[in-house]
């Protein structure tokens, strides 16, 4: 038998049964076939445990473990993984079919890039979400550019730079990993939709919307301490990033004469025009205190 090739790292936490049934199934119908699924549970009702139970499927391997958090799952699951390759899943998330084949493919063959992720569509709203192939300090700056449960990335990076998820944290730990693998790693995203990333009522990314902007602002914090100690250089790094993502916010910071959102997280605006989503940031750098 093959030495398994990828390690998926699926955490669980009571999402719905059907949601959880599509996010397995899509792994396990991988064009893909030499893989393990490691599905933690952390904490849930018994249900999970009968789903995973109904698959007759060596390639599952499931663990119980008590309500520690999305982090201790995740890092629980690098530990225990023994593939040479690690994707990491959400448990009511869709992969594509192709989605383990081509991101193996993508990092073979560009032997530069430690980590890989993808475009995402959200589900039930049919939008696709683009995000630029080549990953810089100044993309992470302005933007977390890099959906969780899309990444696939080279295991031996774990252990050589310590990069397991930050316990400590309950939002944007992903965030938070990334901007500590920049400094050692290259980054990509391979330029088309590899997942279908579900938004609903009772999920973390619609739940904890305050959480995540303050976590994000921490990080941004973090980035900006790998470039410079200076205050002013600081503020014109973070301005060059935000211009660098997005050209229009500036006429848009104005439209809405919104300013200093760095330094007041509550003036964060979600505005929504015309059906787009315009996420608003200041250019203005502001540390938290």
């Amino acid at each position: 038998m093959d030495a398994i090739k990828i390690s998926v790292i699926m955490p669980v936490y009571n999402p719905p049964q059907e949601f959880f049934r599509d996010a397995v199934e899509s792994i396990l119908n991988q064009s893909y076939k030499n893989f393990e699924l490691l599905i933690i549970d952390d904490g849930s009702d018994k249900y999970i445990e009968e789903i995973v139970k109904s698959y007759d499927d060596s390639r599952i391997k499931y663990y119980y473990q008590e309500n520690s958090g999305v982090s201790v799952a995740r890092n629980k699951g690098l530990k225990l993984a023994q593939g040479d390759y690690i994707a990491m899943a959400d448990s009511d998330d869709i992969s594509d079919e192709f989605r383990l084949e081509k991101q193996l493919e993508y990092l073979e063959v560009h032997q530069d890039i430690s980590l890989v992720g993808s475009w995402i569509k959200r589900i039930p709203q049919n939008c696709v979400i683009k995000f630029q192939e080549n990953i810089g300090i100044l993309d992470l700056l302005a933007d977390c550019c890099v959906m969780q449960p899309t990444i696939m990335f080279k295991k031996n990076i774990v252990e050589k730079y310590n990069l397991y998820y930050d316990e400590k944290l309950v939002c944007a730990e992903d965030y938070d990993l990334y901007a500590r693998a920049i400094k050692y790693i290259k980054m990509a995203n391979i330029q088309e939709c590899l997942v279908n990333y579900r938004v609903y009522e009772s999920n973390t990314s619609s739940t904890k919307r305050e959480e995540r902007i303050i976590s994000s602002f921490i990080v941004q914090d973090k980035l900006l301490d790998l470039l410079s100690s200076d205050e002013f250089i600081k503020r014109k790094i973070l301005d060059i990033a935000y211009k660098k993502k997005n050209k229009i916010s500036s006429w848009l910071e104005w439209l809405f004469s919104i300013k200093n959102l760095y330094k007041d997280w509550k003036k964060y605006k979600l505005l929504t025009v015309f059906g787009l989503e315009f996420n608003i940031f200041s250019k203005s750098y502001n540390r938290i205190n």
